[in-house]
């Protein structure tokens, strides 16, 4: 009897040790659900390192996930990094991601009428540079400025700042090994100096270092009316880089404002319930207040 007794004690004893191992091991449990899929880590260390439940494997591996993570599993949820890197790349990419669409289209229309802005007074620009430079290639002569320079006191070129440079741009020209070096420094050059009106057409060939100055301003209107050219010119590129100023401030105001759509969008999906239930607790009704929440 004794023995049947002990029998029956062992016997118990491995059941209930094996059934407690069947519930808590992850390999004997077939889950549908990814979020109670475990790693091959988590699982390493429910069943190795640390003997915890069921319960606080799972609790361990959604520690894991971020919450971003978690929440992009939901359906309809709106990712709002993605959202702002959309918009980052294409103005209102974003926001027609989070299905703010009037916004989409404003974002992208001005886009567009910001490059279009841009194309617009860049070609001007090269329009009005191509013609200040024929006018200067009409009406500036290398040779003329050349002859004159070193026909001058060797002490008075050495007092010109910018004649050295000139001189290594016209000289292949005057030698007759090439065309003028015409770089945007000699274009600048020509109309901006004193020491180059000479070669201005209508001016005298005769002038003195001494006199250049007050020459270049009483006498050589046609530099003056070449400097407006180039003035309007310049003009007209920095309206063109207005334009893309425009554009970068749309990117950047896009990309946080799809962000902001993507949080809105998320909070509309979420519905929160506060509500007062009764249910039946130790042989009585317990008023219960509880918060439902439905996606």
């Amino acid at each position: 009897m004794k023995k049947l007794c002990f029998l029956m004690t062992v016997v118990f004893i491995g059941l209930f040790v094996y059934s407690n191992y069947a519930s808590d091991n992850p390999k004997n449990n077939d889950y549908k659900n990814p979020y109670l899929t475990l790693s091959k880590s988590t699982e390493l260390s429910a069943r190795y390192l640390q003997p915890t439940s069921l319960m606080s494997a799972m609790a361990l591996q959604d520690t894991a996930m971020s919450k971003e993570q978690r929440l992009a599993q939901l359906p309809g949820y709106k990712l709002p990094k993605r959202a702002l890197f959309l918009s980052a790349l294409v103005p209102g990419a974003g926001e027609f991601y989070a299905k703010s669409y009037l916004k989409a289209a404003g974002f992208f229309l001005v886009e567009v009428g910001a490059w279009a802005f841009y194309a617009t007074y860049n070609q001007k620009g090269r329009d009005k540079e191509d013609e200040f430079q024929d006018y200067a290639d009409e009406k500036w002569d290398p040779k003329k400025w050349y002859n004159w320079y070193i026909n001058i006191d060797s002490t008075k070129q050495d007092m010109m700042t910018h004649a050295s440079h000139m001189e290594e741009l016209v000289l292949p020209f005057i030698k007759g090994e090439g065309d003028v070096n015409k770089t945007q420094q000699y274009y600048e050059m020509i109309g901006k100096y004193a020491e180059f009106v000479v070669g201005w057409e209508g001016t005298r060939n005769d002038v003195l270092y001494e006199e250049l100055l007050q020459y270049r301003s009483d006498e050589a209107q046609i530099a003056d009316d070449y400097m407006k050219m180039r003035a309007k010119s310049n003009d007209l590129f920095q309206q063109a880089r207005t334009g893309t100023t425009i554009v970068m401030l749309n990117h950047l105001l896009s990309a946080i404002d799809a962000a902001w759509s993507a949080k809105i969008h998320n909070n509309r999906l979420l519905e929160a319930k506060l509500e007062v239930n009764q249910i039946y607790y130790a042989n009585h009704l317990q008023p219960v207040l509880s918060l439902k929440l439905s996606w």
